[in-house]
């Protein structure tokens, strides 16, 4: 098992913070969220882990972790971020893929890592708690997450909601692709026009992969993440004693 972690963004919704660091490198509750993560990711045994760089590379260096680069960070997106990374898809051992402003306790990964499938995308069942914690209107940036009946096969995440029955679960942005579909993951790319694939958000490609009939499957779970996008997420996590309690669980090593 391998990772990626892609951390090219801007956070330009976390400056002033953002002004001199990448947004994984944000602190929350006195720790950069890269930490966090990569505690949880070497406590699950996967030390093999590369960051996909872009804003501010240089800030990474003192973690010695390999690194692919995004030279075109601030006009592209997701997707064109990982595929700078696209090496690791050789087929020799499934590759996790992160995003670079979350947090995750160890049972989040675990379920990952053991949901057998050939694209497996962790996904949180009491995500609306953790919503309603950070905005008045849970719905307002909260996405599709639809499960065929009686299944955990996807059919369909990513658009916009109105009600929680528009979503069973909630993405959280980390996800799993076997060492078998690496090469299928790869054709579907570089099917894609390249003005569609540079500014692509991954779940508008786990959208077109489910379209093309490939099974994509959801590692359910119950809280135990979260997501770092603004300086009001940071300032209300910092501020909740549920959210504190679980940042000293993740202990950094």
């Amino acid at each position: 098992m391998k990772a990626v972690i892609l951390v090219a963004g801007l956070g330009s919704r976390l400056r002033p913070y953002t002004n001199e660091l990448p947004k994984a490198l944000v602190p929350l509750n006195g720790r950069p969220l890269l930490e966090y993560q990569l505690s949880t990711l070497r406590r699950c045994d996967v030390s093999n882990i590369s960051l996909v760089t872009g804003y501010i590379p240089e800030a990474f260096n003192s973690y010695g972790l390999s690194h692919f680069h995004n030279d075109q960070y601030a006009s592209s997106n997701m997707v064109y971020s990982l595929m700078q990374a696209r090496s690791l898809f050789d087929g020799q051992e499934d590759l996790l893929i992160c995003y670079g402003d979350i947090v995750y306790n160890q049972k989040v990964l675990d379920n990952v890592i053991n949901s057998p499938g050939s694209l497996v995308v962790s996904a949180d069942l009491d995500w609306l708690s953790l919503w309603q914690l950070r905005m008045d209107n849970p719905y307002s940036d909260a996405e599709s997450f639809i499960m065929e009946q009686d299944s955990q096969r996807i059919c369909s995440l990513g658009q916009k909601i109105q009600a929680k029955e528009d979503a069973q679960a909630q993405y959280i942005g980390l996800l799993k692709v076997s060492a078998e579909f690496q090469s299928r993951w790869l054709e579907a790319y570089d099917k894609m026009p390249l003005s569609k694939a540079r500014n692509l958000y991954m779940t508008d490609f786990i959208q077109t992969l489910i379209d093309e009939k490939h099974e994509v499957t959801a590692a359910l779970h119950h809280g135990g993440w979260l997501e770092v996008d603004s300086v009001e997420d940071k300032i209300k996590y910092e501020n909740d004693d549920q959210i504190k309690t679980l940042l000293t669980q993740i202990n950094v090593i």
